[in-house]
């Protein structure tokens, strides 16, 4: 996922690893998973940060609670 990515894209990545958006506040989008830290996502125009992606995909490549 290099570059910005349209939020829809990165919610179905999240959603079938697990994730669930929660709540939205503003431009933070935030998601939940059990036994993990909560995902805030800023989205602007409609698109994630090129920085997010990769900690989305840093996150979805360990896939180990944190604590």
């Amino acid at each position: 996922m290099p570059g910005e990515v349209r939020f829809g894209e990165v919610r179905n990545i999240l959603e079938r690893h697990g994730w669930q958006l929660v709540r939205i506040r503003g431009s933070h989008h935030v998601f939940e998973k059990r036994g993990y830290s909560n995902i805030v996502l800023p989205v602007h125009n409609g698109k994630v940060l090129p920085i997010y992606v990769r900690k989305i995909e840093k996150i979805l490549k360990g896939d180990r609670p944190s604590v």
